[in-house]
């Protein structure tokens, strides 16, 4: 989608281009509406250690990009953007196969006279450099890009979505909503006045990612059509969505020849 964050490096990639992406809903409505069910919702989000304000914010944005259920049920996605930069290429085409059930993913970079890829999936981890050479990944490179998937915008979402045990809830400075993990801001989002965001960002990165209108929709989903680093030197437009295909191991697969 375009993708999450942060933004890609400038292009020294012989490696591929990422992309940079109050009330509770259905059974528990029932709860929040009987007398006593406010409390007890109320005292289930503190016992759980979440920020109230937060929660509240996470809702608004959920219900504005489609609800809760539709991204809680989100296994994987698909995604085709162009990506226009600055620097050489300046205009290349990223398939990206997001995989939210296993910490694996596959990234295929394309333009003229350009054909990268690169697989993220543990020790079976490859890459198709634009020598053509193929060869597995660096190490420093694995963590780096597995730092960037347990950050990934749109896995993020639906880890909120599912109300995941491991993430926690904050409401930061600017009224921007946090999401941490294990006592770490993992991402942050800036949301309009109905709750779709406008901003967001990974880790340390305060400065964050501009996205346009959540408008791109598949199957209920909303995807921003654009997203850009503030300066504008790195934009990607969301050209294809696909949600919850069946992911075949051969979609990860080394080749078995160069």
């Amino acid at each position: 989608p375009p993708p999450p964050p942060p933004p890609p490096p400038l292009f020294p990639a012989e490696d591929g281009i990422r992309d940079v992406a109050g009330c509770l809903v259905g059974s528990e409505m029932c709860i929040r509406d009987r007398p006593w069910g406010l409390a007890l919702i109320l005292l289930s989000t503190l016992v759980h250690g979440q920020d109230l304000d937060a929660e509240a914010l996470a809702h608004k944005m959920l219900e504005r990009l489609g609800g809760r259920d539709a991204w809680a049920g989100l296994k994987n996605t698909i995604n085709g953007s162009q990506q226009n930069r600055a620097g050489d290429p300046t205009v290349v085409y990223a398939i990206i196969t997001m995989d939210f059930e296993r910490p694996r993913f596959r990234i295929e970079t394309t333009a003229q006279d350009l054909h990268l890829i690169r697989v993220i999936d543990g020790k079976n981890s490859w890459r198709l450099r634009r020598s053509g050479r193929i060869e597995d990944v660096p190490d420093d490179l694995f963590a780096s890009e597995m730092g960037w998937y347990s950050a990934h915008l749109y896995r993020t979402i639906h880890r909120v979505a599912a109300r995941d045990p491991l993430l926690s809830l904050h409401k930061g400075k600017d009224g921007r909503l946090e999401i941490s993990a294990a006592g770490q801001r993992i991402l942050w989002f800036k949301l309009d006045a109905k709750g779709e965001p406008y901003a967001f960002g990974a880790r340390d990165d305060d400065v964050g990612t501009l996205s346009g209108p959540w408008d791109f929709v598949k199957d209920g989903i909303r995807h921003p059509r654009w997203i850009s680093n503030p300066d504008g030197s790195w934009r990607a437009a969301v050209k294809a969505l696909d949600i919850n295909v069946p992911l075949h191991d051969s979609t990860f697969a080394r080749p078995k020849s160069e």
